[in-house]
């Protein structure tokens, strides 16, 4: 009977063998061994450890500035908050009940179209 030696895992005190369509393996780790291998032929070696991953510093976090835009309504009663940030939303009632873009959202990327430099 063949012995396989798998490094043990800091976080683990035990380990599972998995069997997928691309081959066997000794959890935690992903340790390939061949197909049809028991527990009984794996040993845990305490002397070669996997060390913990070491997580990289986190950089500083910055603020992203969502671009949003007053719009008023087509009466002039009332005005909608046009943003474009994570995805383009209005909070009229025709981009709540309408698929594509109301006509406040078609109105600012008009507007910022125009705005656009154009190439030479």
């Amino acid at each position: 009977m063949k012995t396989y030696k798998i490094p043990r895992h800091p976080a683990f005190r035990d380990f599972g063998i998995v069997n997928t369509l691309s081959g066997t393996y000794v959890c935690p780790g992903w340790h390939p061994v061949p197909a049809g291998t028991t527990r009984e032929q794996i040993i845990l070696v305490d002397s070669v450890t996997v060390a913990p991953e070491q997580k990289a510093p986190e950089s500083p976090k910055t603020v992203k500035k969502v671009a949003s835009w007053h719009v008023p309504s087509s009466n002039g009663k009332s005005e909608y908050k046009v943003t474009s940030e994570p995805f383009w939303n209005c909070t009229c009632p025709a981009s709540q009940f309408r698929r594509g873009d109301c006509k406040h959202i078609k109105k600012i990327k008009a507007d910022m179209k125009q705005k656009e430099p154009q190439a030479v």
